[in-house]
């Protein structure tokens, strides 16, 4: 009797534990068209459609370039939220002196959180 009630306990602190960790680390999925070639944390990305696919460390997250199953290029950013949805996808980007692009966040339609980068 004391080893089932031992055992209920533990299984019960087990699900708890994991129901935490799963809200603690949100897992997010979207798809994006870049119009330009661009750089994300050091890596060129052709101009195309990537899926995005990011995970929040509250408000940091791990960002995720993928074509396919392939992952491009991954890169630190946070998750802001600007309290306005936003009518449509969009890329923001930065130039350098040279030219070249770098993404400097990433907007999702109906979202009024953005994926900021560095």
């Amino acid at each position: 009797m004391k080893l089932t009630r031992t055992l209920s306990v533990t299984v019960f602190a087990i699900a708890c534990f994991m129901a935490a960790s799963s809200a603690a680390i949100a897992r997010d999925f979207k798809s994006v068209v870049l119009n330009y070639n661009a750089s994300v944390a050091g890596t060129q990305l052709a101009s195309g459609k990537y899926n995005v696919k990011w995970e929040t460390h509250s408000p940091e997250a791990t960002v995720s370039f993928l074509q396919g199953n392939t992952v491009i290029a991954t890169a630190e950013g946070k998750v802001v939220d600007r309290g306005t949805k936003y009518a449509s996808d969009s890329v923001m980007y930065d130039e350098t002196a040279n030219g070249t692009r770098v993404i400097r966040e990433i907007r999702f339609k109906g979202s009024s959180e953005v994926i900021e980068f560095n």
